[in-house]
């Protein structure tokens, strides 16, 4: 692994706001995401005494304090752009007690120091009926599907509640045979798992011009070549990536993102195909509801985690 220059970014906010705040950094594209919230570790002591031989002093020490939600940019032009565009979406949210003070915090990392540390607290966990996600460095003998990730430091783990619910829907619905289309597709995790799943020809999008080659990475611990799996940068709402028709178009993005998506991804689903969104948060279920029935699809069923939810459709 290259040594490269990080800034990770520290945003001081509350419990409550978390959720709002996570999902504004996922409507620009941020979708790994560090939080510490003491309110949350109390609670989870509360509720699982079981592991309280496991907490020592040093432990809760580390865990008091403001909660934070922290990104990692990378320390370049594009990161500096990222940064400013960042620090003015905090300022249009400044001034909600719920949020908190928005107050941010800088400072440099080393890629490699930041992998060491962090890849400690990654570990293997089930989603769906049979379906394991796995990162790369660590061995793992179960059954069922097996998926090996390693992230990086740009795209989340895939334990973040939107992912989940699309991991869950995909093991339903993905069936061999079929071809898969995954907007901002970010490391490749779901397009990876349709592969995995059976299908035939999976292809993937995203803005960020690092997702190919970690999603390439990706797909090349289990196995998967470029003959099966196609990943491309672009914007699907500015430009028209691929002329091929899909039976299972999935964007796990923001609402902001999949309102004006539902208007473009009848053009890439074969008749009968199905359009699975994820990434809602609750006050903004009905706006893409909305928008999905204007476009032509019918809802098949909808899925709640938390404050966020699933949507799974059909062209009508």
């Amino acid at each position: 692994m290259l040594n490269t220059e990080w800034i990770k970014v520290s945003i001081e906010t509350t419990s409550a706001g978390i959720e709002p705040l996570y999902g504004m950094l996922l409507s620009m594209g941020i979708e790994g995401a560090e939080i510490e919230d003491e309110a949350d570790f109390e609670n989870f002591l509360e509720n699982n005494t079981r592991y309280w031989d496991y907490v020592d002093d040093a432990l809760r020490e580390a865990k008091k304090g403001p909660t934070t939600v922290s990104v990692y940019l990378r320390d370049d032009e594009n990161g500096r752009e990222t940064l400013l565009l960042l620090r003015e979406n905090l300022a249009r949210l400044s001034g909600d007690p719920m949020l908190g003070t928005l107050a941010v915090t800088l400072c440099n990392i080393d890629e490699n120091d930041w992998f060491e540390k962090w890849k400690q607290y990654y570990k293997p966990f089930t989603v769906g009926k049979n379906i394991t996600v796995v990162p790369a460095w660590t061995e793992y003998e179960g059954k069922g599907t097996v998926l090996r990730i390693n992230p990086g430091m740009l795209f989340g783990t895939g334990s973040h509640n939107t992912t989940r619910l699309c991991i869950t829907l995909l093991e339903e619905i993905v069936k061999p045979g079929m071809t898969v289309f995954d907007v901002g597709c970010g490391s490749g995790i779901l397009s990876i798992l349709a592969l995995l799943l059976g299908a035939e020809h999976a292809t993937a999008v995203d803005i960020d011009a690092a997702a190919p080659r970690i999603a390439y990475e990706n797909a090349a611990l289990s196995g998967i070549t470029k003959e099966k799996y196609t990943v491309l940068c672009g914007n699907v709402l500015e430009q028209e990536v691929t002329d091929e028709k899909f039976d299972v178009v999935v964007a796990n993005i923001v609402a902001d993102v999949i309102i004006p998506l539902s208007g473009k991804a009848g053009r890439y689903l074969k008749k009968g195909g199905k359009f699975l969104c994820s990434g809602i948060i609750n006050d903004r279920v009905e706006e893409v509801l909305e928008a999905l029935s204007e476009n032509g699809f019918s809802v098949l069923s909808k899925q709640q985690d938390g404050e966020w939810w699933a949507i799974l459709t059909e062209v009508k």
